[in-house]
């Protein structure tokens, strides 16, 4: 087999037909359609495909790999862009889906694995619903050990980045609204206005990062949507404020959400009422020592380079497979200004270095216990 050009050809099946989350109803068929012809038995878990291969091992390592897009329009241009308006792959599932299901037809097609694998394909990781979907379907029962790769643009094309600990932060979403009294513009006396109340809000929200929390510890307190009103002389009744939450920590994530709480002080002493929803997505992304030992020890031995992950703010459902079993979430570079891929997850413009997929396919076979790869 040769793993650069099917593991490419995968990849811009894929680009080419992205699919939101849980509507994923193409991609699993294609994955299911080459996973049976290699011999592989899968189930479908929703959009999701979860397959085996059993050596009868007596050590069981599992593979996840994301499979969802974006409703983002892609560029125009592209050779292999989006056929689907308004969809994309702009995060690298693409990517992630071919190396996975191209390492699984390898190792059928050329050599066995030592230990026996599970392949998870899982949906809708973007509204980190997926994870716990393929969870409570049985995606880790019975693994020993369970590994992930997300293709990263921060890193130079072909380098590996991973380290123990926390990697990624756990992410909460904030809703709240503000409840006061509308009237006439021209009459201030006579209402609440909740817009002049959620700015006080959202002032006190920014100011808590700097005054209340642990300078030491790293947190994220930020606003992302106020809205209210449409008229120029009519003071509304309602104001929504959404925004989010990251934190490697519960403690400090805990601590947070106390003191949200407690500034629906602020509506009640000016006369309006406040609901707040904190719902937590996720949590933070923590790799356990044992896998990341072992991870680097397969990268060094494929004779690539390995470097010490910066963690990051942003949020990945990977966190919840890694309450359960043991496991790493690695980087793989992708950026190459040479190629002009330089452009940042989720946008428009975003692509991956093709000629370092195939890396990502010989993690996943040396890590179940392939050598000689060729």
């Amino acid at each position: 087999m040769d793993i650069n050009k099917r593991v490419v050809e995968h990849r811009r099946w894929f680009h080419r037909h992205p699919e939101l989350g849980f509507m994923e109803f193409k991609t699993s068929e294609y994955i299911v359609k080459h996973l049976e012809e290699a011999g592989i038995p899968c189930k479908r878990i929703k959009t999701g495909v979860i397959a085996d291969i059993d050596v009868g091992a007596i050590e069981t390592i599992a593979f996840r790999a994301d499979i969802d897009a974006l409703p983002i329009q892609e560029i125009e241009g592209r050779e292999y862009g989006s056929l689907t308006p308004g969809q994309m792959h702009a995060c690298g599932h693409d990517a992630h889906a071919a190396m996975l299901l191209t390492a699984a037809e390898y190792m059928m097609e050329v050599k066995k694995p030592t230990k026996n694998v599970r392949f998870v394909f899982q949906p809708a990781e973007e509204t980190v619903n997926g994870a716990r979907e393929m969870i409570d379907s049985g995606a880790v029962d019975g693994v020993d050990m369970i590994f992930g790769i997300h293709v990263w643009i921060d890193e130079p094309s072909g380098v590996f980045a991973v380290n123990s600990g926390p990697i990624m932060a756990g992410s909460d979403e904030m809703n709240m609204i503000i409840r006061g009294s509308g009237g006439h513009a021209a009459s201030p006396q006579k209402t609440v206005n909740p817009i002049a109340i959620g700015a006080t809000f959202v002032n006190e929200l920014y100011k808590m990062r700097v005054l209340n929390i642990d300078p030491l510890q790293s947190a994220v307190i930020n606003v992302t949507s106020f809205n209210s009103g449409n008229s120029s002389n009519v003071v509304p009744e309602e104001a929504k404020i959404r925004g989010t939450i990251r934190t490697f920590s519960k403690d400090v994530r805990d601590e947070i959400v106390n003191r949200i709480e407690k500034l629906k002080g602020i509506a009640s002493s000016l006369g309006a009422e406040m609901e707040i929803d904190i719902k937590s997505m996720t949590p933070p992304v923590i790799n356990s020592k044992d896998a990341v030992d072992y991870a680097r020890e397969v990268v060094e031995r494929l004779k690539l380079k390995v470097v010490k992950a910066k963690p990051t703010m942003g949020a990945e459902d990977f966190a919840l497979y890694l309450e359960r079993v043991p496991g790493a979430f690695l980087f793989l570079g992708i950026r190459s200004e040479e190629k002009g891929i330089i452009y940042p997850h989720h946008s428009p413009r975003f692509d991956v270095d093709e000629d370092v997929l195939n890396l990502g396919v010989r993690f996943f076979l040396a890590c179940a216990g392939i050598t000689n790869i060729l």
